[in-house]
């Protein structure tokens, strides 16, 4: 159906959208006069959007509709999207702030031991020798590896994925076992392991272009 302007709507029930979750992008503001919408990147992979031919936007109060994607094109550091029904300027200004979202099942799948920040948020973070430290609740880029935030506040703990410290990551169970080195817990000096007690793997972490993020917070194909 199209509204009064002629713009092509596909709008759906938001709850059957729910796994519509992955953010790939935003939309910033339309380009030239004959519709295309300029798009930030919110993924590690912004090749995928040549092959996308429908995807979700989604406004900040929630409310979904699923476009038809005509063609895509890159433009310096960003993606210019043409949709289905989207022929002016004035059209594309009504989906400026919305993001652009992919089912979740469709995120670019990861080499082992490479996952995405939102699955890895959240997860009950432990120690070798069983104790709790708490949830991941942010990983936050910096130059030479990712770190863990966990916890907030006072309380808040930082370790680096560095694979002298993170041993272990199950999302199947949700936890992550750590062995943190002298001075990374702030009430205690360290937790100390033998080199020859385990046996080491590089674990690299990726933050998905798609910072492929979940519906209500933003997950994003960032890893």
């Amino acid at each position: 159906m199209t509204d009064a302007q002629g713009q092509t709507q596909n709008r759906v029930d938001t709850n059957t959208l729910a796994d519509w979750s992955l953010t790939i992008g935003e939309v910033v503001a339309p380009f030239g006069l004959l519709g295309e919408c300029k798009a930030r990147i919110d993924t590690d992979f912004p090749e995928r959007f040549s092959r996308l031919k429908q995807v979700c936007l989604r406004d900040a109060r929630g409310n979904a509709r699923l476009m038809n994607i005509l063609g895509a094109r890159l433009h310096k550091t960003q993606i210019l999207l043409k949709f289905e029904g989207v022929t002016t300027i004035d059209i594309a200004e009504t989906l400026r702030n919305h993001v652009v979202q992919v089912r979740a099942r469709d995120a670019v799948r990861l080499p082992r031991d490479e996952f995405y920040i939102h699955d890895l948020v959240g997860c009950e973070v432990v120690t070798r020798s069983g104790r709790v430290l708490g949830a991941i609740t942010n990983v936050l880029r910096s130059g030479a590896n990712d770190v863990y935030a966990i916890g907030t506040g006072k309380d808040e703990i930082l370790l680096p994925a560095i694979k002298d410290v993170v041993r272990e990551v199950d999302l199947t169970r949700r936890r992550i076992i750590v062995t943190p080195t002298p001075g990374l817990l702030p009430d205690e000096s360290a937790e100390v392991v033998e080199a020859n007690e385990v046996e080491t793997e590089e674990i690299e972490f990726l933050l998905a272009a798609s910072h492929e993020i979940p519906a209500e917070q933003g997950e994003t194909e960032t890893t």
